[in-house]
C-alpha cells in the first residue's frame, strides 16, 4: 500500500512535490518559529452575603434597619446560576476587547470548575500568553474583572454593599505552564491538511491522465475506420514478378533483326 502511494507521488511529482514542500514548511514553522503558548490558572469562590439582621441586632445597631438586605441573586435555588452568568458576561466579545486593551490576552477562558460538581460556586480562570508572565498577567486581570462584574451586577439591582455576594480568590496565578497540546494540535492539523491536498492533487492528476488516454484511444479508433486507401493483394502472381516476366516475353517477339552489311565479318 505504501509502495503504491509512493509510486503515485513520484509519478505525479510535478504537482505532488510542491504540496509536500509546503506541508513540511508549515510543520517547520509550527515547531521552530511559532511562539510557544503558556497558561496560568486562578480560581475564585463566590461567598454569599450575611443573613438579614435579627431584631436584637437592629436594637443593638439601629443603622441596620435602614439597610435593605434584599439581594435577588441569592434567591436562586441553584446558586451556580450566578457563576454561569459571570462566565457568560466575561466571555463575550466586548469583555475580551476591553481586557485586551488593559494588556490581557483575549484567548482566556472562564468556566465553572468541574471538580466539585455542576452546582459548585468555584470558577476557574485560565489566562494564556506567549510568555509565562503574560499568561499570569492575563489571569490576574480577568480575575479582577470578575470581581468588578459581580459587584456591578448587584449594584445595578440596588443591592446594598453589605449584602452583596463576594468573589474571593482561592488559587493565585503564581506560575505558568507551556501548552504543548496546542502546538501538537496545530502540527496535526498541518499534516492533515497536507494529506488532504496531496490526495486531491493525485486524484486530479490521475483523472487528467485517464481523460487524455481516452481521447488518444478515440483518435486511433477514428483513424482506423476513416476510409483510407486499401491495398489489394496480388492474385495468381498478377501485378507481381510474374507480370514483369510476361511483359519481357511479349516484348521479345516484336524485335526486328537488321541484315548485316556487306564486308562485315560472318
Amino acid at each position: 500500500m505504501l509502495l503504491q502511494i509512493s509510486r503515485k507521488i513520484w509519478r505525479f511529482r510535478v504537482v505532488t512535490l510542491p504540496v509536500l514542500a509546503l506541508t513540511l514548511l508549515g510543520a517547520f514553522y509550527v515547531v521552530a518559529i511559532k511562539k510557544p503558548q503558556y497558561s496560568a490558572t486562578t480560581s475564585y469562590v463566590l461567598i454569599n452575603p450575611p443573613a438579614p439582621p435579627t431584631p436584637d441586632q437592629i436594637a443593638a445597631d439601629p443603622r441596620l434597619a435602614r439597610i435593605n438586605p434584599d439581594n435577588p441573586f441569592t434567591r436562586f435555588t441553584d446558586q451556580s446560576v450566578v457563576v454561569n452568568l459571570l462566565a457568560s458576561s466575561l466571555s463575550n466579545e466586548s469583555a475580551r476587547k476591553a481586557l485586551a486593551q488593559q494588556g490581557a490576552d483575549p484567548g482566556y477562558t472562564v468556566a465553572p470548575t468541574g471538580t466539585f460538581g455542576f452546582s459548585s460556586l468555584i470558577m476557574d480562570i485560565t489566562g494564556v500568553g506567549s510568555t509565562p508572565q503574560s499568561a499570569m498577567t492575563t489571569a490576574r486581570l480577568v480575575g479582577d474583572a470578575l470581581s468588578s462584574e459581580l459587584d456591578r451586577m448587584q449594584a445595578s439591582r440596588g443591592v446594598a454593599d453589605r449584602y452583596r455576594i463576594r468573589a474571593q480568590r482561592v488559587v493565585a496565578p503564581d506560575h505558568a505552564e507551556q501548552k504543548l497540546s496546542g502546538k501538537l494540535r496545530t502540527l496535526v492539523g498541518v499534516f492533515t491538511l497536507g494529506a488532504i491536498l496531496l490526495f486531491v492533487v493525485v486524484s486530479a492528476a490521475e483523472g487528467l491522465n485517464e481523460l487524455r488516454a481516452e481521447r488518444r484511444r478515440e483518435a486511433l479508433a477514428g483513424g482506423a475506420n476513416g476510409g483510407g486507401p486499401i491495398v489489394e493483394p496480388a492474385v495468381n502472381g498478377s501485378g507481381g514478378n510474374g507480370g514483369r516476366r510476361n511483359r519481357r516475353k511479349g516484348g521479345g517477339k516484336g524485335r526486328r533483326r537488321h541484315p548485316r552489311k556487306a564486308g562485315s565479318k560472318a
